[in-house]
């Protein structure tokens, strides 16, 4: 079965919208699995809370934005087949691009990581001796 592009779309967007909401609440505790994790998310906890409620902004607007052109565009994507297909493809990863490129500037208003990233993921992780 060859999935329409429009419902890739929204199935993108959707998954984005639902991962990004824990994170826009701050309710998404510093751990290696989730989130935003950059040497200066990792930090402190306030600058771990501050990038990760940016990111699941930026995050949930990215969906918004899929959702959008999958509703508005349904009758204008291409089919899958078509060879018009890989170019439309394209669109969510360039909007992907431009969310990341947003996140990393707003998160360069934090100081680096440096030596507290290391203790705060050795906390994070439980297994570092010392």
């Amino acid at each position: 079965m060859i999935v329409p592009i429009p419902w890739v779309f929204a199935g993108i967007g959707i998954a984005s919208i639902a991962v990004s909401i824990p994170m826009i609440l701050r309710r998404v505790p510093m751990n290696r699995w989730y989130g935003v994790r950059t040497r200066r998310a990792f930090a402190s906890d306030e600058a771990w809370y501050e990038i990760n409620a940016f990111g699941g902004k930026a995050f949930f607007l990215f969906g918004l934005f899929l959702a959008a052109v999958a509703w508005f565009g349904r009758d204008v994507l291409p089919d899958p087949r078509d060879p018009l297909a890989a170019a439309a493809m394209g669109l969510p990863a360039v909007a992907l691009l431009a969310v990341l490129l947003a996140v990393r500037m707003f998160s360069r208003r934090f100081p680096d990581g440096g030596i507290a990233y290391n203790v705060s993921f050795c906390r994070v992780r439980n297994f570092c001796s010392g």
